[in-house]
């Protein structure tokens, strides 16, 4: 992946989030998640860090987008393509992600900042992680934490 100025790829060590920590030990065993095991009850408490983005048409639709991204990223996306997003340089970063993830099948780590937005002290880490639904991987989930610096 190239350098990016808002989607910075890492390693699974650089992830030190205990949610993020926990969230990937509850997954980590499953091999590719599937979108049933997410409804699980012991899976249930992540959703409000999680977006779920569908392949489709050549672009990726944001078809679930949890309360804690809304109120992070100060908007509802859920419905959206990527390509409608504001900022291009968001827009490409994360469909380069999400493409990476879909073609690799394999889950990427990350960390970053909302700089791009005015927003610097916003800090984040995530995970991305294709996703399986009945049979099929069109989709790649993203759970994301948060943290405030300032």
């Amino acid at each position: 992946m190239p350098t990016n100025q808002y989607f910075i790829s890492g390693t699974s060590e650089s992830i030190t989030d205990p949610q993020i920590v926990e969230f990937m030990d509850a997954v980590v065993d499953t091999g590719y998640l599937n979108f049933e095991d997410l409804q699980k009850k012991g899976l249930m408490k992540f959703w409000s860090n999680i977006a779920i983005h569908r392949y489709e048409n050549g672009d990726f639709k944001y078809i679930f987008y949890g309360t804690n991204l809304v109120a992070s990223f100060g908007s509802e996306r859920t419905g959206l393509n990527v390509s409608e997003l504001d900022n291009p340089i968001r827009r490409q970063e994360l469909s380069d992600a999400l493409m990476e993830v879909l073609n690799t099948k394999k889950t990427i780590y990350a960390t970053g900042n909302l700089m791009i937005d005015g927003k610097g002290y916003h800090q984040w880490q995530q995970v991305k992680m294709p996703l399986r639904r009945n049979g099929k991987i069109n989709e790649v989930l993203s759970f994301i934490v948060f943290n405030r610096t300032s």
